[in-house]
């Protein structure tokens, strides 16, 4: 071989790591953004550069971060479910009205827990038994779960049981006096 021609290795070798540069680079620009936009919004809002601020930004969208990684398991899978935030709304629907007609907080945690996991399997049959595309029916589950939705209430529901309300204002606390709570906007 000439001097001027790459070795198979060399070649391999450069591919392997454009790859690993580029596995990182969605990840690596979401943070610069994040820290971007903390970084502006620190110099427009007075307090906003804080240690709690920041807890309180995960804490608020914790249930965010818990569907994504569930999301992320049925994207790698090749799968896809447009389903996740309709059955999120049909289980607060169902768990607002239980507690409203005066169930228990934990039998009302199981049932929701209970009626989310059926509604996942039956899609989830519906898909592998029928040989729907899961486009098709996770959407026709969304609609499902909306229209659930309006069948238990046209209106908000307040959740005012003591159980619920004692854990929001639950804190659990950090050096430095940080905290956090489910209701991470209590003063």
């Amino acid at each position: 071989m000439s001097v001027l021609t790459p070795t198979p290795v060399a070649a391999g070798a450069k591919a392997k790591r454009q790859l690993t540069t580029n596995k990182f680079l969605p990840v690596m620009v979401t943070l610069a953004l994040f820290i971007l936009m903390f970084a502006v919004g620190s110099l427009i809002f007075p307090g906003f550069f804080s240690g709690q601020v920041v807890l309180n930004l995960f804490v608020d969208n914790a249930f965010l971060l818990v569907l994504a990684v569930g999301m992320t398991f049925v994207i790698l899978t090749g799968g896809i479910d447009l389903s996740v935030g309709a059955v999120v709304a049909l289980s607060m629907m169902i768990a607002a009205s239980l507690l409203q007609a005066g169930w228990s907080p934990l039998i009302t945690i199981v049932i929701v827990l209970v009626v989310g996991s059926v509604f996942g399997l039956l899609m989830g049959l519906a898909i592998q038994f029928f040989d729907i595309q899961p486009f098709i029916v996770t959407l026709a589950g969304m609609f499902l779960a909306r229209g659930l939705c309006y069948v238990i209430s046209l209106s908000s529901i307040t959740i005012t049981d003591s159980f619920f309300t004692t854990m929001a204002q639950t804190r659990i606390k950090f050096p430095g006096g940080l905290f956090i709570s489910p209701a991470s906007s209590l003063p």
